[in-house]
């Protein structure tokens, strides 16, 4: 932990000083360039933190910010298993919520009396569409039969799992600057979300019931 901790504290410094060499530049007459070296420095920091992600946070139980491919979709056909998600009248109206069945992440969305489940994991950057716990970041609740996931943009329809926006979309980024306007400058190896896994779902004596593999 201690390689971590030393990794994120460096990894915060060199943020740190990027923004103060560019917004904070001293005097002006005998600075060098400071928008150039201010924006090494933070471009090396954002650069050191997901690599810090990639590495470090499957290590944490965290997944690597990598895609998830439409190609690793199971067919509804191929799931076999029905468990419990709970009573319906647990869930908030249109409000993503994560939990654990088996050892499947699966975010669940009602709609009145019905509801919806999807993978837990955005296929853009395997981020939680019901985001973390604790995290100021809220989930964004469902729109248009979509839900929206709060870190990159991507929205996918609830009942097919059918990608209809992608990330980084110029209206995302204008309203997320640092989520989306600079974020996408460092994903841009991974700027594409495909369709993602749904679950089929049924409705008994007002207990969700979701079909898994096995």
């Amino acid at each position: 932990m201690s390689i971590l901790g030393s990794w994120g504290l460096a990894t915060i410094s060199l943020i740190g000083g990027g923004i103060i060499m560019i917004f904070f530049p001293g005097d002006g007459d005998t600075a060098s360039n400071n928008v150039f070296g201010g924006g090494f420095l933070l471009l090396a920091g954002l650069g050191s933190g997901a690599l810090m992600q990639m590495i470090a946070g499957p290590m944490m139980g965290m997944d690597p910010p990598l895609p998830v491919k439409a190609k690793s979709i199971i067919p509804h056909s191929k799931l076999k298993s029905w468990s419990s998600a709970g009573k319906l009248e647990q869930y908030s109206e249109g409000v993503p919520t994560e939990i654990r069945m088996l050892t499947v992440r699966v975010v669940i969305v009602r709609r009145g009396e019905e509801a919806y489940a999807l993978a837990a994991l955005c296929s853009h950057a395997r981020l939680p569409l019901a985001s973390f716990p604790g995290l100021p970041l809220k989930p964004d609740p469902m729109s248009e039969e979509c839900i929206t996931c709060p870190f990159h943009g991507a929205r996918f329809e609830v009942a097919t799992g059918k990608v209809v926006r992608q990330p980084f979309t110029s209206e995302f980024n204008a309203e997320h600057p640092f989520l989306g306007r600079l974020q996408s400058k460092i994903f841009f190896f991974n700027k594409g979300a495909e369709d993602t896994q749904t679950y089929p779902v049924k409705i008994e004596d007002g207990e969700i019931l979701v079909q898994l593999p096995r």
